[in-house]
């Protein structure tokens, strides 16, 4: 960056005046509200224009003491088109070059005007001509004003050094340097245990698994911060907690970008510490990158072998990868590492459904709803099976009992929708579906307000188009999440375009979707079990499950 110092500096480009003195933005004189590192982006995109800055040198200029990823950048910079009213398909003030990085594209004039006149900024000290007092000659009266100064100055100074040695001597306090130095560190000792003290708190309240309590937790952990800035664990739990908003009760995009920040700030105060790594991997997770996430993990169980989460979690991706014998090998070792690991058992429980050990599956389920009963998870995946066996009648009726005591919870809702509309109860499921997206206590899910449409007979095309062009959006990101690719073929069969529909399947199946009979009883999918196309998919997912069962060495749950 150029040196601003002594003089007011404003860059005007197109219709903008960006002013460095004051740190605004300005259209036409309307200030335009930028937030930090939106405008910290800015500054360096004008100070550097017309060169073009790659990704790299702008996370240096803008995160000079953070390592962030290329995700989180691209992520700011959108949100900084955003204020400027740019539009990156044809853009009038950010041009991104593929694989290069980012410059201006308007032409940009500086304008420099010094703060004072020169006369004032000379430094006086460098002024040979400045009067020095030592030689001025003294006369009369004045001599005797100086002499008496002088006279008074001599007194005090050895008053003072006087009560100086006498307190020194008679005093058992610590001198006064000494003093302000304990007293700092005793300050600093007591700030890092509020700090944590409020981070242990907080992760009671993250690990309460509702959202009310989430949000405690981020005030918590926010707080912790507040005490201790260099707190790592305090970030890694923001981390978590955002990651938890985004997967558990549909948060926004912003919850997505927090969620990676904070992982890299954990990893930037402490790079040897499993949460910070674990935080990452949660946040990668969430955002749909299932490689890195497991990279991530991997690194956390580097540094941390026993941590039941880390390979609780890693169990878990590998499931969603369609990995399930390594699954269930993971599986394992987090129950060895912690029997009562309730989160465990309900992964367990989905992968052995997904092999199609059913009862396996649900012996697991059940002994997790025994071990915490408000785990509501475990339930909605106990109902989710009795739907795959087509026991809808018992679905219902764990959706429904589970709702008395839990009124309008927006999974348990989802559940008992999805066992109305497996039935055949179109009615039903888009009354269900349409009341959980009314509850404005709870953010609707992408799935509920997709099947909220499929269930109807006339659905909005545009909301379609939307639903698909985000789902679309998450897979050219680089989302290698199976769910993304399912949704799409659901969207495509209620269209009746079959052979895309078909396609998205095969995507979505090449993932990590195992389970054969969702796909086989699903009505959306009814008129597709004449194509041979159709029939070729369940074969393959079943020569799939085949393979996964073979040779398993895991009697732990088979016992």
């Amino acid at each position: 960056m150029r040196d601003h110092s002594n003089k007011i500096t404003r860059y005007l480009f197109k219709d903008l005046i960006l002013d460095i003195q004051i740190g605004s933005l300005f259209r036409d004189d309307e200030k335009i509200a930028l937030p930090k590192l939106s405008y910290e982006l800015l500054v360096a995109l004008v100070d550097s224009s017309p060169a073009l800055l790659s990704q790299q040198e702008l996370m240096e200029k803008v995160w000079p003491d953070r390592v962030i990823g290329d995700e989180t950048l691209k992520q700011r910079i959108k949100l900084l088109r955003k204020s400027l009213n740019d539009n990156a398909s044809s853009p009038k003030y950010i041009e991104a070059i593929r694989g290069r990085g980012y410059r201006l594209i308007p032409q940009v004039k500086r304008e420099c005007i010094i703060k004072k006149a020169p006369s004032v900024i000379v430094d006086l000290s460098a002024n040979d001509r400045f009067p020095d007092l030592a030689y001025v000659k003294l006369t009369g009266l004045w001599r005797k004003i100086y002499k008496m100064g002088l006279g008074f100055f001599v007194i005090s100074i050895c008053l003072i050094s006087l009560y100086a040695y006498l307190y020194s001597v008679g005093s058992s306090k610590l001198p006064t340097s000494q003093y302000v130095a304990s007293n700092e560190k005793s300050k600093e000792i007591e700030a890092k245990k509020l700090a944590y003290d409020y981070y242990i708190k907080g992760k009671d309240y993250y690990k309460r698994y509702r959202k009310i309590d989430n949000v405690i937790a981020i005030d918590f952990f926010n707080k912790a911060i507040a005490a201790d800035p260099q707190l790592s664990l305090a970030y890694a739990g923001l981390s978590q907690a955002y990651s938890q908003q985004l997967f558990q009760f549909n948060g926004s995009n912003e919850d997505k970008i927090k969620a990676i920040d904070y992982a890299y700030q954990a990893i930037t105060y402490d790079n040897q510490s499993v949460e910070s790594y674990k935080a990452l991997g949660i946040a990668y997770y969430v955002s749909g990158w299932l490689s890195k996430s497991i990279d991530a993990h991997l690194k956390a169980l580097v540094l941390s072998p026993l941590n039941t989460e880390t390979v609780s979690n890693l169990g878990f991706i590998y499931s969603e990868q369609g990995q399930l014998k390594k699954a269930l090998t993971w599986h394992k070792q987090a129950l060895v590492l912690n029997p009562k690991h309730t989160v465990s058992m309900v992964h367990a429980g989905q992968t052995l459904v997904g092999l199609g050990y059913y009862e396996l599956g649900e012996k697991w389920f059940k002994k997790a709803i025994e071990r915490q009963p408000d785990y509501l998870l475990a339930t909605f995946h106990l109902g989710q099976l009795k739907i795959e066996l087509q026991q809808f009648k018992n679905a219902k009726n764990i959706y429904l009992k589970a709702l008395k005591l839990y009124r309008n919870n927006p999974l348990l809702m989802q559940g008992l929708a999805d066992s109305y509309f497996y039935s055949k109860q179109k009615k039903l499921a888009r009354e269900t579906y349409n009341k959980i997206l009314k509850n404005k206590d709870n953010k609707a899910t992408q799935y509920v307000k997709l099947m909220a449409l499929l269930s109807s007979e006339n659905a909005s095309k545009l909301q379609i188009n939307q639903l698909t062009l985000q789902l679309k959006g998450a897979l050219n990101q680089g989302s290698d999440k199976a769910r993304h690719s399912y949704n799409l073929a659901l969207i495509f069969a209620y269209l009746k375009q079959n052979e895309q529909a078909i396609r998205y399947l095969v995507q979505a199946v090449e993932q990590g979707f195992v389970n054969i009979s969702k796909i086989e009883i699903h009505p959306l999918l009814a008129h597709f079990k004449d194509l041979k196309s159709f029939q070729k998919l369940i074969e393959n997912m079943k020569k799939k499950q085949n393979s996964e069962k073979n040779n398993l060495d895991n009697s732990y749950f088979f016992n």
